[in-house]
């Protein structure tokens, strides 16, 4: 073999390895203050406002039993509309005219359940809530008359025009107040007497 040729041959195969040897190429830059993907917090569910804002009415019914001095609050009375929603205002219309001013179903609040108070505190809790609707509890004591011990009163709320009023009450041991004024309106009208004992909801 002549030298020219073996020169070539020498000189091809030192290529390939240079070749062969010569590293991968070098990686992308990672660009600065890029997140990762999925990455991003999970969003949070909104509050829920319907139980939030059926607990504030409640509350703020309990809040006018602080204290009974100076206290005008009449939730049976001149103050009903703050309280009840229509339907319930016109039953105790229709309950008050077929008693013709004997005494009924309602002798005392129920809210409070009591004749008289002097300071009441009270605990409420929402079991449901919609948008239009809303069950609800509430929990009590009068601390300025302590040997009353511990109350109780449900609650079915209704949204009239925007604002939570009640539909319908249980308190302590009496029926639901719809019930009752409807049982005790239907006997005074046959020329019986007003009922008592309580009435569970139809």
């Amino acid at each position: 073999m002549s030298r020219p040729l073996i020169a070539a041959l020498c000189g091809a195969a030192a290529l390939v390895g240079c070749q062969k040897a010569a590293g991968p190429p070098p990686a992308a830059p990672i660009a600065a203050n890029v997140a990762p993907a999925n990455t991003a917090p999970a969003a949070q569910a909104p509050p829920d406002t319907d139980a939030a804002d059926a607990k504030a009415f409640l509350q703020g019914l309990y809040d006018h039993y602080k204290s009974s001095q100076n206290n005008s609050f009449s939730p049976f009375g001149a103050s009903e509309t703050q309280v009840f929603d229509p339907g319930m205002i016109a039953l105790l219309a229709a309950d008050r005219k077929a008693l013709q001013g004997e005494l009924g179903e309602i002798d005392g609040d129920w809210l409070c359940d009591c004749q008289d108070f002097a300071s009441l505190k009270a605990t409420v809790a929402v079991q449901s809530a919609t948008p239009t609707a809303a069950a609800a509890t509430s929990d009590f004591v009068d601390v300025g008359m302590p040997g009353q011990g511990p109350r109780h009163a449900q609650f079915q709320l209704v949204k009239v025009n925007g604002a939570w009023r009640i539909h319908d009450i249980k308190s302590g041991d009496e029926g639901w107040l719809r019930a009752t004024l409807t049982k005790e309106i239907k006997s005074l009208k046959a020329g019986g007497n007003a009922v008592s004992g309580p009435d569970e909801a139809p």
